[in-house]
């Protein structure tokens, strides 16, 4: 008798279980993920006529393993109440043209909610990709003055980041932060710092990490993003050229640049790569991109 009576209360434990289960909820810490693309003369077609596909190759690639975020709703049904969040930045060029709202507005996505958004949500990620193919387009059909991506953590950063989030930063780049020379003499003049030197400081890499490391030279921190607990990933570092021989002593300054800069912005985990073969460029960003 004690071992019906244990049967049955064990059979009506596992069915409040699943009744408590059976709405399928999702609730995993949802992903944030700003993907910031330099569209400076890095992918210039005279300068670097293959940039262009290396780039479209690695956002499609963070499109579709972010999509890959979304397989438990789709494939389990259920409801997430706050999903992942997928956005391009586009930080402004000056002097130069700003892509078309059409292409700007299409370069954001949220994962589905439950799994009856999955065809719209697909439609999207459809229309995404053509949008990151027409800003590539628009980029390179007008004059490239250099990526304003110091402007963007000023005034843009903030607003994409929320509490709660598991907050990723991709930033698609050579890592140089410069600009024509008319504009940053212009900028010079200004009291803060809002580009890069490599180029000046590489007789003595030594010296140039030590005074980015000590505030002698440096960005000038913009934000204060402790609170959101940023990650940053740095992809297709390019060092530059002179006479065919590269500048690998660049390598040290712009990531003393970088770092030290986020640091102070409280972005603490850090991460660059120079440029990467598919299956490397696969592999770093699919550990971002998880949550």
């Amino acid at each position: 008798m004690k071992k019906i009576i244990f049967i049955v209360m064990y059979i009506l434990l596992i069915a409040l279980f699943n009744l408590s289960h059976s709405d399928g909820q999702v609730d995993p810490i949802p992903v944030n993920i700003v993907v910031i693309i330099d569209t400076s003369d890095r992918i210039s077609e005279e300068k670097h006529p293959d940039q262009r596909k290396r780039d479209i190759f690695i956002l499609e690639e963070i499109v579709d393993q972010f999509s890959e975020l979304a397989q438990p709703i789709v494939s389990e049904g259920g409801t997430m109440e706050t999903p992942h969040t997928l956005t391009f930045a586009v930080p402004p060029q000056p002097k130069t043209q700003k892509p078309a709202d059409e292409i700007i507005n299409r370069l954001a996505i949220t994962t589905p909610k439950r799994r009856s958004e999955n065809p719209e949500f697909l439609n999207k990620i459809g229309k995404l990709k053509d949008a990151i193919s027409a800003l590539y387009d628009h980029v390179q059909q007008h004059p490239q003055t250099g990526s304003d991506i110091w402007d963007w953590f000023r005034s843009k950063a903030a607003p994409s980041f929320s509490k709660g989030y598991q907050n990723r930063i991709i930033c698609i780049s050579d890592g140089y932060l410069n600009f024509d020379i008319d504009i940053e003499d212009e900028r010079r003049k200004g009291s803060k710092r809002t580009y890069m030197r490599v180029g000046a400081l590489r007789d003595d890499p030594e010296e140039a990490v030590n005074m980015i490391k000590n505030g002698n030279e440096g960005l000038s921190p913009v934000n204060n993003l402790a609170d959101f607990n940023i990650k940053f990933l740095m992809l297709e570092i390019r060092l530059r050229e002179e006479n065919g021989v590269k500048h690998f002593e660049d390598y040290d300054i712009i990531k003393a640049y970088w770092k030290t800069w986020l640091n102070a912005m409280g972005i603490q985990e850090t991460e660059f790569y120079e440029q990467l073969d598919p299956r490397a460029l696969e592999n770093v960003i699919r550990k971002c991109v998880a949550p």
